[in-house]
């Protein structure tokens, strides 16, 4: 009798999420489709509809993204870019799209120039999704594990060094994807950026509304959270421009 309970809560378990994952693709095919005639509310209605069923996906965020920009919504269109580029650092479109979305907002933030090791490292580290680290991980250590049974087994000894070269280096690439897979997932599954999302919002000195004001941001402003309370947070720009903003006028990528 417990087995058959067992089996008949896996059918409709299953049969459940079947049917959850059919609608949820029916519903994106009818907005991307909202999205090509032009209706774009209704394409932004749909798309959020799947949102909110806790439905997410790159496709997802990015073409919520574009209806959002067709719409003038320009904060939280360059929010589902980056939510987007959080899913795949590797997708041009996404890339491309969000420097047309920036330049749409009224905070041009100057850069301070970044050390050569450190944009180098940032290059290798966006050059692929934390999946895509995974799988190069993967077929490395499968080279690797060649070259082993080439140092291994091979009689020749230049087969046997170079067997050894090809183990000795697919064991550290393979760590160091492994690296770079694992730090992708984490800040995947993590929330170390926002998007002011007000019109305007006063940066302060303390997490208090009492506080001075040291300047002011609008929206669409991209900010990364270094600290927080229960009710501020507090953010830093990339020219180095720190203060305590409010919660509720940002959204956590």
């Amino acid at each position: 009798m417990k087995k058959l309970t067992f089996y008949l809560f896996s059918f409709l378990f299953l049969s459940f999420s079947l049917s959850a994952q059919e609608n949820s693709v029916s519903l994106m095919q009818e907005a991307n489709k909202a999205y090509e005639e032009g209706d774009f509310q209704t394409a932004i209605d749909s798309y959020q509809t799947l949102l909110d069923s806790n439905y997410s996906s790159e496709d997802l965020h990015y073409n919520y993204a574009n209806s959002l920009f067709k719409s003038n919504e320009i904060a939280l269109a360059i929010l589902h870019y980056e939510k987007a580029l959080k899913i795949n650092p590797d997708s041009e479109d996404a890339a491309y799209n969000i420097k047309i979305a920036n330049d749409r907002t009224v905070d041009k933030i100057e850069v301070i120039p970044e050390l050569f090791f450190y944009r180098w490292w940032k290059t290798i580290y966006n050059l692929f999704s934390a999946d895509n680290w995974a799988k190069m991980m993967i077929y490395i250590a499968i080279i690797g594990l060649i070259g082993f049974g080439a140092y291994k087994y091979a009689t020749n000894l230049s087969i046997r060094k170079f067997g050894f070269g090809m183990f000795s280096s697919g064991l550290v690439l393979a760590f160091m994807c492994w690296g770079l897979a694992a730090s992708q997932k984490n800040y995947a599954n993590s929330s170390s950026h926002a998007i002011i999302m007000n019109s305007t919002v006063d940066i302060l000195s303390a997490p208090s509304s009492g506080s001075s004001q040291l300047f002011v941001l609008h929206e669409g402003t991209k900010v990364r959270i270094e600290d927080q309370t229960d009710a501020w947070l507090k953010v830093s720009l990339p020219n180095g421009n720190q203060g305590w903003i409010d919660k509720e006028a940002l959204a956590e990528i």
